[in-house]
């Protein structure tokens, strides 16, 4: 004789309880990697941030160097630099505050 319907209803019911089991395994793993993707996006922005200040470091320093053949010259050249950063950096504050841009 055929399983009972009774039996047959309790497998199914089994199957939807690993099923649904499963589910939830999934979408707490899926929130896991999503976490951990997150994580190493934040990683990797504040990596690039940092290869980009190093990379202004040493085109900072490879042109002092260029510009000064002894250290007296090397600090006045950094300082000559410096000023400029500072006035372009002025220039463009001044270009983004302008009322007529408004």
């Amino acid at each position: 004789m055929p399983d009972s319907p009774s039996a047959l209803l309790a497998g199914i019911q089994n199957k939807i309880a690993l099923l649904s089991q499963s589910r939830d395994d999934a979408e707490a793993r899926c929130l896991e990697l999503e976490k951990q993707v997150a994580d190493m996006a934040a990683t990797i922005h504040d990596r690039e941030q940092q290869l980009t200040q190093a990379r202004l470091e040493i085109e900072f320093l490879t042109l002092s160097h260029r510009l000064a053949d002894s250290p007296e010259a090397l600090a006045n050249a950094r300082a000559t630099i410096a000023r400029i950063i500072r006035k372009v950096d002025s220039a463009i504050a001044l270009i983004k505050s302008d009322p007529a841009d408004l």
